[in-house]
């Protein structure tokens, strides 16, 4: 048994809360994003941790905009993992339409699109083209037209 055998608890069914709080910790130690596990009988856990705040980061804004002066980024994510295979629409400045294709996931010979789902504008492409992609990473932000 591995090191990171002996803080990934054991499960079935829903892990507790306990649990997943154990499981978070392991995965901001182990500077990672996402894990899943299944107990082999068909319960399966999925988890993203997004950041790791310690409390003396935390630092207090003054003046924050009201919230409907917020902007209106959308991220839109890696639908599952692989190699992500960019399209012409993935570029700064393109005018996207819900449903859109700006990208796919390729897994040996399938491919799995990366759709919009809002009308906007492309704004910042965070993927790599070619690169191997985890499941919910950012492919790329749009700027929303509220349509």
């Amino acid at each position: 048994m591995n090191a990171a055998e002996n803080q990934v608890p054991e499960f079935e069914g829903i892990p507790s809360a306990e649990d997943l709080a154990r499981i978070a910790d392991f995965l901001i130690k182990a500077g990672l994003e996402t894990i899943e596990l299944s107990d082999g009988k068909g319960a399966r856990c999925f988890m993203r941790v997004t950041s790791s705040v310690v409390k003396s980061d935390v630092q207090v804004a003054e003046n924050v905009p009201p919230v409907e002066a917020l902007s209106s980024r959308i991220a839109v994510s890696a639908p599952y993992f692989g190699t992500l295979v960019l399209t012409e629409l993935a570029t700064v400045g393109t005018l996207v339409q819900p449903g859109d294709v700006v990208a796919k996931m390729r897994i040996g010979a399938l491919q799995i699109p990366v759709l919009v789902p809002v009308a906007g504008t492309i704004v910042d492409v965070a993927g790599k083209d070619g690169a191997l992609t985890g499941y919910g990473a950012p492919v790329v932000q749009v700027e929303s037209t509220g349509r």
